[in-house]
């Protein structure tokens, strides 16, 4: 899928402090003076589709936050090479930005963070590398797997569950998912939590509800995709609640076919715009120009709340606090500089908390009075 392949598999490259080539003319910027830059790839042929989604997101939240007196974004669109967003970078600085949202892969990211001090803040749009110690300037919000998993493990110890059992299938994205509910389960308990890998071993699964129950479980978390999670599942029974990440709901409510049938009950976490659409917070944004699967709207809340946010990185104080109750999460700012996501709770097949608000009804026109010597007729549609 776009975005797990995007943004959850991403790997940073390594990192590099060599001074840049010129900068090369950026087509889409306008004439020098204060302004918002969007550095992102929408010239790869691989990442521009969602690329341009985070674009549609971010002229959204200025359609509706942004005035006069607010500079305005400019597009600084860059092919895949990692180094292109640092050419970026220099070329909005020379012509007056004032801030940055991007890049948005985390190779672009970490040749950024190498590249020294920012005199511009940088709002990039995935997570920093824990083994780089970021410019003051360079700032991240992202949608990090990790963060999601980790929260899973938090909900799951608030909902009194002592003896989880976790259920990795084959993988990276599973396997990151392993390590880091493992890692927050043994911070939180200080034991880790038993593992079933069923890797390529085809008679595993039919086993699993023996295990299960020899491991006395009294909660499942799945790492996997929505479609390994299809598979599994008839497999562990119902005795248990299960949990698994946003991965696993297709962003439809109720009992709809396919995924939701197969997967009812099982509880994730989201962010707001998929979960809660009929929120006054979220309507007040434009959605897409077109309807988008759960992934990119993920892209495309990113989008909203970096544009919000970074309005706030241009006023606020070095240091200060910032928490927002943003479309794609609580967002707070941390010691090293990366925002936080705390997501909602959901459950698949369930109904969103705020109801949608009712369709306003065009009342009929009256038909024409008989006095009038006018017979209507019905014509079928050409």
């Amino acid at each position: 899928m776009a975005t797990a392949a995007l943004l959850y598999l991403a790997t940073p490259a390594p990192a590099s402090a060599e001074e840049p080539a010129p900068a090369p003319p950026v087509a889409e910027a306008d004439a020098p003076g204060p302004h918002i830059a969007l550095i992102l790839p929408t010239d790869s042929k691989q990442l521009a589709a969602p690329a341009d989604i985070v674009r549609q997101g971010v002229m959204a939240a200025e359609a509706r936050l942004g005035d006069d007196n607010t500079p305005k974004v400019r597009l600084y669109p860059t092919g895949a090479g990692d180094e292109e967003g640092i050419l970026a970078y220099r070329q909005a600085a020379i012509r007056g930005a004032v801030g940055v949202i991007g890049p948005l892969t985390r190779g672009a990211i970490a040749k950024l963070a190498a590249f020294g001090k920012l005199d511009v803040p940088v709002l990039a749009l995935n997570t920093l590398d824990e083994t780089i110690t970021p410019p003051t300037n360079l700032f991240a919000l992202g949608l990090s797997i990790e963060a999601e998993t980790r929260q899973i493990a938090r909900n799951m110890q608030r909902d009194g569950r002592k003896m989880p059992v976790l259920i990795e299938t084959e993988g990276l994205l599973a396997k990151r998912m392993r390590e880091a509910f493992t890692a927050e389960w043994q911070l939180l308990t200080g034991k880790a939590p038993d593992v079933i890998a069923l890797g390529t071993d085809k008679d595993a699964v039919w086993k699993l509800k023996e295990t299960v129950a020899a491991l006395r479980a009294d909660a499942l978390f799945m790492a996997a995709d929505q479609k390994k999670a299809r598979l599994i599942r008839p497999y562990i029974g119902t005795e248990r609640p299960i949990y698994a990440t946003s991965q696993v709901w297709s962003g439809k409510f109720g009992k709809q076919a396919g995924a939701n049938v197969d997967l009812l009950g099982v509880k994730f976490v989201d962010m707001p715009w998929l979960l809660e659409p009929y929120q006054p917070d979220v309507l007040a944004y434009k959605q897409a120009d077109k309807p988008l699967g759960p992934d990119m709207q993920r892209l495309y809340a990113l989008g909203i709340d970096a544009y919000r946010l970074s309005l706030l990185l241009l006023v606020s104080a070095p240091g200060a606090a910032i928490e927002v109750q943003g479309v794609s999460g609580v967002l707070k700012l941390s010691a090293n500089r990366q925002f936080s996501r705390e997501l909602m709770s959901g459950e698949v097949g369930g109904q969103p908390r705020t109801p949608a608000p009712p369709k306003l009804e065009v009342p009929p026109e009256p038909a024409p009075s008989a006095e009038e010597g006018i017979t209507a007729t019905t014509q079928p549609a050409e």
